[in-house]
């Protein structure tokens, strides 16, 4: 292996001053050789790229292009500064300049940080990513719940049964918040740091990771004011841990748990969001392998740090449950189950929410797919004036009649075959929506479709089968913007 040796003023020395200026004097150290030159931990260190470190520029302080650092450039080979390359010849004794490919000035970070370690976030970012280091001294727990009760040999084998399960939730807790953390310390912490030299600046790390942040405050907050004063009582007493001790925490779970209901809109959106980036953006994806592969991730996916959060709010109903079922107290079991009410509501909410997000997007989606209404011929200029007015359709609008938490659904849509009349047929496609059926032509030019028949009120609609099974006769009533009063009318037959 070569080695080599550079001079204190060299490029090198300019090299790591400016990655200790960047990750805020939070270096390790270094060793200096009698030669003068400095090896991270002591010994030299190859650049992954297989060039010197001689040939590496110096970054120049305010200089940079993203937030004060500049890109990395290569100095020209020896043999083309002899000779002149297909740049040119430059100016005597100034050496020419190109710029890095994307992808090594990756390679290259990436293997700073796994020297050095993850930088320090920009100011800017610390606020809503870093969540503290410090406060994490408290969140440490023993082994087994058997080393906080000394006398746990002459408990009875439900009771140990009881602990166990009391156990298994302190203990995923801590597990699940070190999990999210891998998300801010590590993923996030890494994307924003080299964002500050240009690279990977089209990926949003709010899209990409929500609002984890408050969800990591959320467990650290529940684990101090609730779980770690219940495990510090039991350290102190010696006694097993108490289940009625949780109650107060679980029963405001609703209010402490809220984050939750914004993450869970948009994990969808997010999860899509990160298989898009690594599908098409290959610089990303190498990113993402080099944090999973990273001795801080554990092996953990990107896709399934994403869902953790889904799964660990389920997953607290079991867990009481388990409690419950090895608590033979009454008072206990009184505890408990009120605690697990207060969870189970709170999760049926987030899943209303969750619902109703889809169907707004479904909603949303067969509006933008669905043309103007035309579908009336007026007479004379002067009356289609008068007529414009009338014949908007407004998907959004709310519903008439109901109260404003009754959205509009589209409930089901898809091809059919219409038959007016004796001998006319026609293919259309129906959208049936909670309110109003719209019959409409499909568009070949685009995914569109055009509003072909006036919209169908579905309190108004009546439906007939056929002597053919595969037929139905449908009756509907429609506003008559023609007659200026009553209703139209309107018979179909659908052939399924």
């Amino acid at each position: 292996m070569q080695t080599f040796a550079l001079p204190d003023d060299g490029p090198l020395q300019g090299l790591v001053a400016s990655r200790i200026e960047t990750y805020g004097g939070r270096h390790r150290a270094t060793t200096q050789n009698p030669a003068g030159s400095l090896y991270p931990r002591g010994g030299p260190v190859l650049d992954p790229s297989r060039r010197r470190f001689q040939d590496y520029v110096p970054f120049a302080k305010g200089s940079g292009q993203v937030r004060g650092l500049s890109p990395l450039k290569l100095r020209e080979p020896e043999h083309e500064k002899r000779h002149g390359g297909h740049l040119g010849a430059g100016p005597p004794h100034s050496p020419k300049l190109k710029e890095v490919p994307k992808a090594q000035q990756l390679e290259m970070r990436l293997h700073t940080f796994s020297m050095f370690g993850m930088p320090r976030l920009p100011p800017e970012d610390r606020q809503h990513w870093e969540i503290g280091e410090g406060t994490d001294s408290c969140l440490v727990i023993e082994k087994s719940w058997k080393e906080l009760v000394p006398e746990h040999k002459e408990m009875s084998r439900e009771l140990c049964h009881q602990q166990e399960a009391l156990w298994e939730l302190l203990t995923t807790e801590l597990i699940y918040v070190r999990k999210l953390k891998i998300m801010t310390d590590l993923l996030a912490a890494g994307l924003l740091n080299l964002q500050r030299v240009g690279l990977l600046t089209e990926v949003s790390a709010e899209t990409l990771f929500g609002n984890v942040p408050s969800l990591i405050r959320v467990h650290k907050r529940f684990w101090e004011e609730v779980l770690g004063p219940t495990l510090g009582e039991a350290r102190a007493s010696g006694q097993p841990l108490d289940p009625v001790s949780l109650q107060d925490g679980f029963l405001t779970f609703s209010q402490r748990f809220q984050p939750y209901v914004q993450y869970c809109l948009q994990v969808k959106q997010t999860m899509a969001y990160a298989r898009e980036q690594q599908d098409n953006n290959p610089l990303f994806h190498s990113f993402v392998q080099w944090c999973e592969k990273h001795k801080r991730s554990g092996r953990q996916m990107l896709g399934d740090l994403l869902i953790k959060p889904h799964q660990r709010i389920t997953k607290y109903p079991l867990l009481l449950q388990a409690v419950l079922k090895r608590s033979p107290e009454a008072r206990a079991r009184e505890g408990l189950s009120a605690m697990i009410a207060a969870v189970e509501s709170f999760l049926q909410y987030v899943n209303k929410q969750v619902r109703q997000g889809e169907e707004q997007e479904s909603l949303v989606a067969a509006a933008q797919r669905i043309g103007p209404y035309e579908v009336l011929e007026p007479s004379s200029e002067e009356v289609e004036k008068n007529l414009r007015p009338f014949c908007t359709l407004d998907l959004m609008s709310p519903v008439v009649g109901v109260a404003p938490e009754h959205t509009r659904q589209l409930l089901l849509e898809g091809p059919v075959r219409v038959k007016e009349g004796r001998e006319g047929k026609l293919d259309v496609h129906l959208f049936l929506f909670s309110d109003v059926l719209l019959v409409t032509k499909p568009q070949r030019k685009a995914d569109k479709a055009k509003v072909i028949r006036p919209p169908l009120m579905l309190e108004k609609l009546v439906c007939r089968p056929l002597r053919d099974p595969s037929m139905s006769l449908l009756r509907g009533h429609f506003p008559s913007p023609s007659s200026w009063q009553g209703e139209g009318a309107v018979r179909m037959g659908i052939k399924y």
